[in-house]
């Protein structure tokens, strides 16, 4: 018959391998246990499963009675699962207190090993509050014991103390030190036959190689110990090898990483475990972003703040707020300006702890130096830590709010800026002017020079730029070819916004050539066209797009022709009130006069505001995110349309946010099912630039339509950012030539867009692609193109756009 210790210890090895059912039963016939032993069996066992605030009660309840029973040694076994649960309750300082005490207990034992890991388990609580300075004095104690006993005979404890001391050289991005000191760990682990050892050191190694960039290193690892029989029994462990594996997985791009970082979230959930679930939690953030669910994404990286706030995690709190700024740009402008203001904040809380931590770890370092020496050595040091921490705060800073390409303010940063600015000019009671400026044709540098020389144009005219500024005047770039201004208004703004135009028309030398760039300018004045920062950036943005669409170098808002602004709280009822309708614009085969396609384009009949063009309502759905629900609806008339045209396809235009969705294919899926038509009579028209942003997500994505037998054709081609050469690498249908070389061929039929149509019939005919040309508007234009070779266009020449238009 076991003992009651036998008994104890039974228990205690069924929690610690997992095996939970098992130590319930064993629980529920262990009557001959002492209240001590029993509260605290049940109090692990609660805790294993999840209970937290139960098993604080039965921990505590153990503590009282090994109080009154005077023994010391599960007094301070039980000091330890209490902070350890107090610490996942959120409550840091009192776990910190509880260890302590646990210290001196087994101090007055003689229990080295007890204390050397209570001493890691302080250690690991002050590395997840990001004081790495008392982490490291924690784990020096921990070494200073474990010199005094014999390392071969407690392998259990070098392996704790190794792992504790890796963490904190990974805390301290002393990476590459970290991974040898986890490697020994996996090699002293699997020489002693610890388990659990082998998975937490692997956990700790996968996560050092995330640091290091080794990602297929740290996926193979993952993987193996993933498949290993034990792991299931230790779900905590299962949770962070999945999340790790997740992680890894999200930098390689991997499509099942989402469905990882689910699974460790709820395995998380359901322990309670607030370190993974913040971890979990910001990825989840990250992964949603990425594929473009900003509200999910935001829902994610609202409870990873929640839970660093509550524990006083600043790193964390940091990263959650960083993703919200992102995420909520576009949709809640001024809350994104909030969310940054705290990153700001928060990065200058770090940094002065930083700087505090520093200056402690060096000035106790100068204590080996002599009294006379000392004030001035740690004035050095000082010095040293300040200049340190600044610059690597600084990079920080950089790196979150800066583009890399030009060192201007990134779309973030322009945020803030321009609320300043707005604030400012209230105070002062002046103008200013807010100008959008986007590069023509930008697609002929990469493809004529390389994207080292279009990456050279952008860095020399963000130097003009910047140059041309005075005072206050801001320059952000904020997209591929895309800079913003914030200019000196009142009088001067008309000729302060000429300046910046004639320093953005300015020839530049690529390649040994001089060029002369052809810009696209939009402007709207504060507090004129509109008060608001978001409306303000919005009325820029459509005088930009009249800009580009009407041929003009510059266009300032004007209220009266765009009308269209302020839109938003029309659109957002527009899908339920079934006012968005689609025309149709047949692409005619001109060598057998036959329709053999009709792109499908986009209308709102507003009751407020009457027949309304993309234009005017597009980039608002865009930044509402309705443009995928919207895209959806497009794709279902579009295709229930066309199950009547009788083998004439119908196309449709995909937005970035769509084709960046990780649903579009079963969308596609069931418009076509819904509909009936066939898949080879669905043509979906992709932009160079969406399909550049991710090129081997694109690859991935047109092969699966292509396997679906779904058209996908490459629209405004020679407008974007991609080279000839990387369209052998994608599977699609066909090329639409951009209306602009149509236009510049009837204006100058020998010249150089003339070669380029050329270069593009041959490229097409070799690559086996089909060609169309759309804004065809003259008969000159279709003699041209046909003279060329362009079997295939589109354009007012042939047919407008007709609502229910029916092949003829």
């Amino acid at each position: 018959m076991a003992t009651p210790t036998e008994d104890l210890q039974q228990v205690l090895d069924a929690i610690r391998t997992g095996r939970l059912e098992a130590a319930a039963g064993l629980l529920a016939e262990a009557t001959d246990l002492s209240p001590t032993h029993l509260n605290y069996a049940w109090g692990l066992y609660s805790k294993a499963t999840g209970q937290l605030d139960l098993a604080r009660q039965q921990l505590s309840a153990a503590r009282e009675a090994a109080v009154a029973a005077s023994d010391q040694l599960t007094e301070a076994n039980i000091l330890v699962a209490l902070a350890h649960t107090q610490h996942l309750l959120l409550n840091s300082r009192e776990a910190l207190t509880l260890l302590q005490e646990a210290v001196q207990l087994r101090e007055r034992q003689g229990d080295v090993g007890g204390q050397i890991a209570a001493l890691c388990n302080i250690a690991g609580i002050h590395r997840s509050l990001n004081d790495n300075y008392s982490a490291m004095v924690a784990v020096s104690g921990a070494q200073t014991l474990f010199k005094t006993m014999e390392p071969a005979a407690h392998p259990t404890v070098e392996l704790g103390l190794l792992n504790t001391l890796s963490n904190i050289l990974s805390a301290q991005n002393r990476t590459e030190e970290a991974a040898q000191q986890y490697r020994r760990c996996l090699e002293v682990a699997q020489l002693v036959g610890d388990t659990t050892a082998y998975f937490i050191a692997a956990i700790n190694l996968g996560d050092a190689y995330l640091k290091l960039g080794h990602y297929q290193d740290g996926q193979t690892l993952l993987q193996e110990v993933l498949a290993h029989p034990d792991l299931h029994q230790i779900p905590v462990l299962q949770a962070s090898v999945i999340l790790n594996l997740a992680l890894t997985k999200f930098h390689l791009d991997g499509l099942d990483a989402l469905a990882d970082a689910q699974q460790a979230h709820t395995t998380f959930e359901q322990l309670q475990d607030p370190d993974g679930l913040i971890e979990s939690g910001l990825l989840l953030a990250r992964l949603h972003q990425r594929s473009g669910q900003l509200g999910q994404s935001r829902t994610a990286a609202e409870q990873a703040l929640a839970l660093a706030e509550a524990d006083g995690r600043k790193q964390s709190q940091l990263d959650a707020l960083t993703i919200l700024a992102d995420v909520t740009e576009a949709a809640d402008p001024a809350q994104a300006a909030r969310h940054l203001r705290r990153v700001l904040v928060l990065q200058t809380e770090l940094n002065a702890a930083a700087q505090d931590k520093q200056l402690q770890e060096l000035t106790a370092q100068a204590e080996v130096d002599s009294a006379q020496r000392r004030a001035a050595y740690e004035q050095t040091l000082r010095l040293q830590a300040e200049e340190t921490v600044q610059r690597q705060l600084q990079e920080l800073e950089r790196g979150r709010l800066y583009d890399p390409l030009t060192g201007l303010p990134n779309r973030l940063m322009l945020h803030a800026q321009l609320a300043q600015h707005i604030e400012q000019a209230q105070r002062q009671d002046t103008e200013f002017l807010l100008v959008s400026a986007d590069l023509n044709r930008f697609q002929l540098v990469n493809d004529t020079y390389g994207h080292d020389a279009a990456d050279e144009l952008l860095r020399v005219v963000a130097g003009r730029l910047r140059a041309a500024l005075s005072g206050d005047e801001v320059v952000a770039r904020v997209g591929g070819d895309e800079f913003t201004l914030l200019l000196g208004g009142g009088g001067h703004g008309s000729r302060r916004l000429q300046d910046a135009i004639g320093a953005l028309n300015q020839p530049v030398v690529v390649g040994g050539q001089s060029l002369r760039m052809s810009w696209s300018v939009g402007a709207a004045c504060w507090p004129t066209d509109a008060r608001d920062p978001e409306a303000l950036r919005q009325a820029s943005e459509l005088a930009l797009y009249d800009a580009k669409t009407s041929g003009e170098s510059c266009v300032y808002y004007d209220r009266r022709q765009h009308a269209h602004a302020g839109l938003e709280r029309a659109l957002a009822h527009a899908l339920e009130r079934g006012e968005f309708e689609l025309h149709f614009q047949p692409m005619l085969d001109v060598r057998t006069r036959r329709v053999v396609c009709a792109e499908a384009l986009l209308r709102w009949r507003s009751a407020e505001h009457g027949l309304l063009f993309p234009g005017s309502f597009m980039p608002i759905l865009e930044r509402s995110g309705q443009i995928v629900e919207v895209g959806a609806w497009v794709l279902q008339e579009a295709c229930r349309h066309a199950a009547h045209w009788k083998g004439v396809r119908v196309a449709v235009n995909l937005s970035a946010q769509q084709f960046a969705s990780r649903d579009l294919r079963r969308v596609v899926a069931a418009a076509l099912e819904a509909s009936g038509l066939p898949p080879d009579c669905l043509e979906l028209e992709i932009t160079e630039s969406l399909m550049m942003q991710s090129p081997e997500r694109a690859a991935r994505m047109l092969a699966e339509f292509q396997a679906d037998s779904v058209r996908v054709m490459l629209d405004d081609f020679g407008t974007g950012y991609s080279s000839l050469g990387y369209l052998a690498r994608f599977p699609l249908s066909g090329l639409k030539i951009d209306r602009s070389f149509v236009a510049a061929l009837e204006e100058e039929p020998g010249g150089r867009d003339a070669a380029i149509v050329r270069a593009i019939v041959g490229l097409s005919r070799d690559l086996g692609l089909e060609l169309v040309a759309e804004g065809v508007e003259t008969l000159r234009q279709v003699d041209l193109l046909e003279a060329l070779g362009v079997g295939v266009m589109q354009g007012y020449y042939f047919a407008r756009p007709i609502k229910d238009w029916q092949p003829g």
